[in-house]
């Protein structure tokens, strides 16, 4: 499989090259009230409104705050036939590499409790770890932090198990 790597958090990470749009570099971003931790905003990309999400948050990592108002980021295809584009905030890109299904296993112990939903294996290449992301997880994650945010919201911020 030929993946796009990148750098997140000081541990590399791994992409399906062919769900990738493309890479920008220094993309502006615009702070979206209310919205969900793991959203650090939207950005306009040739006429198209895409959603930046922060992979630590996804992830459960605290992570480098960022104080900047661009950023280097990952976009992706519109998957599954959905008309919204993600893109994943990404430290510093890597390099296309090709990844062999036999060099490739399961998650482990290398790997925190809170990524297992996303991360799909493990490669080494080089004596790095690379970590496969599951961009179709990510998705469903966020979509689904989206909807919990948004009934909070409708209920005044209080959840109904709180009442």
């Amino acid at each position: 499989m030929r993946c796009l790597s990148f750098l997140v958090d000081e541990d590399y990470f791994a992409v399906d090259v062919t769900l990738v749009r493309e890479f920008a570099r220094k993309m502006t971003v615009t702070p979206v009230p209310s919205a969900p931790d793991a959203v650090i905003g939207i950005t306009n990309m040739k006429g198209r409104v895409i959603t930046l999400l922060n992979l630590c948050e996804l992830l459960g990592r605290k992570g480098r705050d960022s104080v900047d108002d661009t950023v280097n980021a990952i976009l992706f295809k519109s998957l599954s036939g959905d008309e919204d584009q993600i893109g994943i905030k990404i430290d510093k890109p890597g390099e296309l590499i090709d990844i062999d299904d036999q060099d490739t296993r399961k998650p482990s112990i290398e790997i925190e409790a809170d990524e297992s939903f996303c991360i799909s294996g493990i490669a080494e290449i080089d004596h790095e770890l690379y970590r496969i992301i599951d961009i179709y997880s990510i998705i469903e994650k966020y979509k689904s932090d989206g909807e919990k945010t948004a009934d909070s919201s409708l209920n005044g911020g209080i959840d109904d198990e709180q009442n």
